[in-house]
């Protein structure tokens, strides 16, 4: 005897890959980044993107930290020159023309260079750079995750 058994497969509504009209961009504000006093830093939104192809406008604003001078503020890659040790952040949101994404926001964490030190160079315990180096550890293996 031959048993025949037909399966049908029931539409689960699962994302096919292909792009929702009129679905907003989304902004990536990139990795969070370990820097010193005095040094320039660029952030990066070049990951940013549209689902439907279409070219994106940025807006950073710098939302906590010691405060910097944000330029080129509306590229993908705006700049500053850091000040003071802290940790800074910054929110980025795209725009496609007729909506924004949700904002999304990086850290960095800025420590003050030493060029002291014991003889050995050997840092101390609770020295900031080692302190800033760990937070940038840790902020990194969170936004990885």
């Amino acid at each position: 005897m031959l048993l025949c058994v037909t399966i049908a497969l029931a539409d689960t509504g699962t994302d096919t890959g292909t792009p929702v009209d009129g679905a907003p961009p989304v902004a990536d504000a990139g990795l969070g980044l370990l820097a010193y006093v005095g040094d320039t830093v660029s952030l990066n939104g070049h990951a940013s993107s549209d689902p439907e192809g279409a070219q994106v406008s940025y807006a950073w604003t710098q939302v906590g930290g010691p405060e910097v001078t944000l330029e080129k503020a509306s590229t993908a890659d705006p700049q500053f020159t850091i000040e003071a040790p802290g940790t800074l952040r910054f929110e980025l949101v795209v725009n496609d023309g007729t909506q924004d994404s949700e904002g999304d926001r990086v850290e960095i964490v800025v420590a003050q260079r030493s060029f002291g030190g014991d003889p050995e160079g050997c840092s101390t315990p609770g020295d900031p750079s080692l302190i800033a180096a760990f937070s940038a550890l840790a902020l990194l293996a969170r936004r990885l995750r």
